[in-house]
């Protein structure tokens, strides 16, 4: 690493320069060479480097447009035949734009398959060429057969070839002749017709062997019927036999019962080799003529996988080698994926038929992999090694001659793509940060003048973490990049106003690593360093912050300061404005983008102006009360919150958690009791309380759903309740509402949104809205409500069943202690007491142990060891307290087991039994004929227990009452109370 100031500063140009320096194409993130302008690419923002590169068997696969597996498996077998693929290179096109475009687009994509570095080949020219025969381009979301796009294809070209010669080559090269013969019984005359063959068709079904349906092709049928007065012979037979051919196994078939087509899988076998001189015409006429045979060798299989309605092709080729002991290997081509193959495995993975299961008892099930087009070659042809032919660079592939403009096009763009290879090895981003580092050791911790190399060092640091780290999949080096940036610009203002600049100016860089990024440590890292470059502007350079003054800090106060338009904190929020309307389109940034806006509301009051005068308080309330179906007017004049509701339909989710954060924020800001202002934001002014009014646009979504004047849930409160993303955001807005009542006049409404919550069902999802009740009790300015609001949750107890009893009683023991300025605390233990006939039962028999077991725990502080200076209530009324929850048990038991007759666990009913029967010892009194009547009842009920439980009533002593200390009688003491708190 250079430590000569002027060496090392061109080593930091040198470097930078390396990086794109406008924007370019990103089909190559992807491990696509575009072979037409006309297809664009976003960024690929997992990058793997190893995933674009040209795969290690040699050769580029092709991309699959969405349907298009037929086209890529076909297409690689062409490519295979490096005589065709020299025709078709060598191909003379005079009109690539119009009559020609088909074959231009297949010579160009040829010569990518053949030269590129990148692992695939954009086959969208192919896809924007090719019409069927309805005269429409194919449709690549829609499967074809590969038969079928084999005669479209070879149509096609041939339409498009000039010369009459090349025509003849081009049919040549899979083209032959049948002979159709029919032979009359009656002479010896035979009738003979000529017919064009691209591909022979095999049937399968009844057949084993490629041998057997070759057969049984030229041995023909018998004719019968119609307007023939005897049966006749009829039989094909091969003329002309091409170098290349190609046997289409018919693996489809129609169901005449059924209507539909149906897939054959039985096992169809073919070999290696296969002699197709007996099949030919010489031999059929003469068959006692000796001829000659004719090899052909297996060199590609076309596999369909799949049923006759849905599938997959992909295809198995042998290398055609320049390379005379070059041995006979495979490749596997698989839309984008190139693998070597086995070829020993042909026969599981192309033969069809059934496949043994390993489980117990044995199955076997028909493979739904299976060979669908053959491809054979005539011995002698295969390994031709033409002048034409030359092998590439240390590889026995064919490297056929490109036509200049096509092979200089390939040699730049592969140049481009091997740069940007290297740029993404992770030594050289350990390089890029040793770089930075040495900035400290070469400038010895001083500044140049003019900033000049430490503008270079930024820079770098922001380009290379923007464009290549953070495309990175899994890289851990975009957190070291900013920590060695954040050191550089912590330690100089001008520095920091350097980076914060650069990230305000590239607006696209910005919303990228704010909101595209997938990685959420690379957007937390981001967000993390842009709040405390902010923060060290803030406090070191308050002009170049973005206030007109020297320092915030010791000329500020709550008073509100200059500002300078052209401050790096009023750009930033500029931007973050712009980047609203798509919000929505980047669900898992939200806490990111939400997050920053409230780090930066929370700098200060100048900061939270700023964001007032942008909107986001009116924006917030927005996506908040967005689902509310009244809001139709604001989803008319924003129609990016039309699709945003789209997305919450179909299920994305957006966190609310920071968005409820900056909401506090602002809140704690804005003075609720204030009459809001109806004007431009421009002309919101501070109050003497150092606070802000609401503008009436505000005012109106942050009490949305009150209108009618009727007490109704507030709709963006009762979001962000429900949601429980930020549980002490939520108290904050909450306490921050109540505090400005009751002459904000909204009381009632915040009552009625929790108590809503709290009414729901299912009971657990209550918890939220019994915290948020919490807080109201804790900060409303009205008895009442308090009292009303523990009723409420009181009554609701004995309405939920299996779910949400843990919650509600911690509400209760939280109730029981709460603190509120405006309320003595006294009254709160009190309400509780009051309601404890309410919620109790029900908790001593809910299906939860833990549960039953802490009611009685705060029982016992609550009432059966009571302290009268604490509670501020004397024992006589305690008492009452008490006698009130024994009567409201024995109902609870008679209600829910007696007369329902219904056996019970004895554990789920043995603690509100011996709260009975604690409270009977203890609080009522024989001889009195009220108490002797409540003791009959509890009588019934002990007995009606023991009958009902499903264990012995002498086996159901709960530990609870028989623990060391004694805190409540058993069954045989319980005159024995010896409560601890």
């Amino acid at each position: 690493m250079a430590n000569d100031i002027s060496e090392y500063h061109r080593l930091l140009k040198l470097v930078r320069s390396l990086l794109p320096q406008t924007e370019e194409p990103q089909a190559w993130s992807w491990g696509i060479a575009r072979t037409t302008e006309d297809c664009t690419y976003d960024p690929n923002w997992c990058l793997e480097r190893i995933d674009t590169i040209r795969a290690s068997a040699g050769y580029a696969g092709l991309k699959n447009l969405t349907n298009t597996c037929y086209m890529n498996s076909l297409l690689t077998q062409l490519f295979m035949n490096a005589k065709f693929r020299r025709f078709m290179l060598g191909a003379d096109i005079t009109d690539r734009s119009h009559s020609q475009r088909l074959l231009a687009e297949t010579k160009t994509l040829f010569a990518f398959m053949q030269r590129t570095m990148l692992k695939a080949v954009d086959t969208q020219g192919i896809a924007d060429s090719l019409v069927n025969y309805e005269n429409t381009l194919i449709d690549v979301s829609l499967q074809m057969d590969v038969d079928e796009f084999y005669n479209l294809l070879f149509d096609r070209w041939e339409s498009q070839i000039l010369s009459n010669i090349e025509k003849k080559t081009f049919r040549g090269f899979y083209g032959g002749q049948i002979v159709q013969q029919i032979k009359s019984k009656e002479c010896p005359h035979i009738s003979e017709r000529l017919e064009p063959f691209s591909a022979i068709q095999c049937d399968i079904q009844g057949k084993t062997t490629l041998t057997e349906s070759l057969s049984a092709y030229v041995d023909g049928e018998i004719m019968e019927g119609g307007q023939l007065a005897m049966p006749v012979p009829k039989r094909a037979c091969l003329k002309d036999i091409p170098n290349d051919l190609i046997f289409h196994l018919k693996r489809f078939d129609y169901d005449i019962m059924t209507g539909m087509r149906h897939k054959v899988n039985d096992r169809f076998e073919f070999a290696e080799r296969i002699d197709m001189a007996p099949y030919s015409i010489d031999f059929l006429q003469d068959t006692g003529h000796s001829l000659s045979p004719d090899i052909f060798e297996l060199v590609g299989i076309l596999v369909h996988t799949g049923t006759a309605e849905s599938g997959h092709y992909y295809s198995y080729v042998r290398e055609r080698s320049c390379w005379p002991d070059h041995g006979a290997t495979w490749v596997e081509f698989n839309d984008t994926d190139v693998t070597p193959f086995n070829p020993a495995q042909i026969p599981d993975l192309c033969f069809g038929g059934a496949t043994e299961s390993a489980g117990y008892p044995a199955a076997s099930y028909p493979k739904s992999w299976n060979a669908y087009m053959l491809f054979y070659q005539r011995v002698g042809t295969a390994d031709a090694n033409t002048p034409q032919q030359q092998p590439g660079v240390g590889s026995p592939q064919v490297d056929e001659k490109l036509p200049p403009d096509l092979a200089n096009r390939i040699t730049i763009d592969n140049e481009k793509f091997l740069r940007k290879y290297c740029l993404y090895d992770t030594a050289h981003a350990g390089f890029t940060i040793s770089l930075l580092d040495q900035l400290r050791v070469v400038s010895k911790s001083c500044c140049s003048d003019g900033h000049t190399i430490e503008t270079d060092a930024v820079l770098l640091g922001l380009e290379y973490a923007d464009q290549i780290l953070s495309r990175m999949k899994d890289s851990a080096d975009f957190e070291k990049i900013l920590d060695s940036l954040t050191i550089i610009i912590r330690g100089c203002s001008t520095c920091c106003k350097l980076a914060l600049g650069w990230i305000a100016d590239n607006k696209k860089a910005f919303r990228n690593l704010l909101l595209r990024c997938p990685a959420a440590k690379v957007r937390r890292s981001f967000t993390d360093m842009l709040v405390r470059a902010l923060r060290y502007l803030r406090d070191n350079d308050a002009q170049d912050y973005g206030f007109d003054v020297d320092s915030i800090e010791l000329k500020s106060g709550d008073a509100m300061l200059p500002e300078l338009p052209s401050g790096v904190l009023q750009r930033l929020v500029g931007d973050l404005q712009e980047l609203w309307p798509n919000i929505h389109l980047y669900a898992r940034a939200w806490d990111d983008y939400f997050g920053l806006l409230a780090a930066i509301a929370e700098f200060g009051a100048q900061e939270t102006f700023l964001l007032l005068r942008a909107d986001f308080l009116k924006l917030c309330l927005e996506v908040l009360i967005i689902e509310s179906p009244g809001i139709r007017r604001l989803k008319v004049d924003s129609p990016h919150y039309n699709q945003l509701l789209r997305l919450i339909e179909k299920g994305r989710r957006y966190s609310l958690a920071n968005l409820a954060q900056l909401l506090q924020a602002l809140l704690a800001k804005v003075d609720l009791q204030a009459r809001p202002f109806d004007s431009g934001y421009n002309d919101r002014i501070q109050m003497d309380s150092g606070k802000f009014p609401l503008s009436m646009i505000e005012e109106s979504y942050l009490y949305y759903g009150t209108e009618s004047g009727r007490s109704r849930p507030i709709v963006f409160l009762d979001k962000i309740i429900t949601t429980n993303s930020n549980p002490t955001a939520v108290k904050k807005i909450l306490q921050t509402m109540l505090l400005a009542e009751p002459r904000a006049g909204h009381l009632a409404d915040i009552s009625k949104t929790i108590l809503s919550g709290i009414n729901i069902d299912p009971a657990d999802l209550a918890e939220p809205y019994l915290v948020a009740g919490l807080t109201f009790c804790e900060t409303s300015p009205a008895v009442q409500t308090v009292k009303d609001m523990i009723t409420q949750v009181a009554r609701e107890v004995d309405t939920i069943g299996t779910s949400g009893g843990r919650a509600h009683l911690e509400f209760f023991i939280q109730a029981r202690q709460a603190l509120n300025p405006r309320i003595q605390r006294r009254t709160f233990n009190k309400l509780v007491l009051r309601t404890v006939s309410m919620w109790a039962p029900a908790l001593l028999m809910y299906y939860d142990e833990t549960v039953r077991q802490a009611t009685v725990d705060f029982l016992k502080v609550l009432i059966f060891h009571y302290d009268s200076t604490e509670c501020g209530d004397d024992s006589s009324e305690l008492e009452d307290y008490a006698r009130g929850l024994c009567e409201a048990c024995i109902r609870r038991v008679q209600v829910n087991v007696i007369q329902q007759q219904n056996q019970v666990d004895v554990k789920s009913v043995e603690v509100i039994r011996d709260v009975i029967k604690h409270c009977i010892a203890m609080y009522f009194q024989t001889g009195t004929v009220v108490d002797d009547q409540v003791a009959e009842e509890a009588e019934a009920v002990y007995d009606a227990i023991q009958i009902l439980s499903v264990e012995e009533g002498d086996e159901a002593c709960s530990d609870t009452w028989n623990n060391s200390d004694g805190d409540l009688p058993s069954d045989s003491g319980s005159e024995n109370l010896l409560v601890s708190p």
